[in-house]
């Protein structure tokens, strides 16, 4: 192969002679062949397979402390409301209506607040529990009421069994007024 050089002196273009042939660059391969995606589609598949189980768990985990949660938000309202307005309030759940009630007469309540666990989480029995304005939890449902009792609430899934995989929270109020979430009532919270 001749290089060619023009009137100013520069290079051009190499010159073809005889015999040299014209052959194209090689390409370079682009994507993935037919096989190498198949493969890789049956191992996510199998992937996918082996965690759901553990994915329907975490999402049941998820709806329960997310009902604990807004259990124990609703308990702590009650508790300063009563505090706050110097009369009984009265925090009652039943199936997955949480209410928070004035309740300085037993017989004429006022809702104060109303509010539904999401995702089938449930009460595992209806439950009432009156806050005196001190803030600590009494029952009235004596004569005479009898002031610091403690209570327990505990929370389920509709159609799941409670168990270490599948953890269903416990509110629990002291009979001194605290209150906490217990992450599994199993546990012995």
């Amino acid at each position: 192969m001749r290089h060619m050089t023009s009137p100013s002196g520069r290079h051009t273009l190499p010159a073809m002679t005889h015999g040299a042939a014209c052959s194209p660059a090689p390409r370079r391969a682009r994507g993935f062949t037919l096989i190498e995606l198949m493969v890789a589609v049956t191992i996510g598949a199998f992937l996918v397979m082996a965690a759901a189980p553990h994915f329907a768990d975490y999402t049941n985990n998820s709806r329960m402390r997310e009902g604990g949660t807004t259990l124990q938000t609703e308990a702590l309202f009650a508790q300063s409301e009563a505090i706050k307005r110097n009369r009984f309030v009265r925090l009652t759940i039943s199936g997955s209506t949480i209410q928070v009630l004035e309740a300085q007469d037993p017989a004429n309540t006022t809702l104060l607040r109303e509010r539904t666990l999401a995702g089938g989480v449930v009460a595992g029995a209806a439950t009432t529990v009156d806050f005196a304005p001190r803030g600590f939890p009494v029952n009235r449902a004596v004569n005479p009421s009898v002031d610091f009792v403690a209570a327990a609430i505990d929370l389920g899934l509709t159609g799941v069994t409670c168990s270490s995989e599948q953890r269903c929270p416990g509110l629990r109020v002291d009979a001194g007024g605290g209150i906490r979430l217990c992450g599994n009532k199993l546990s012995g919270c």
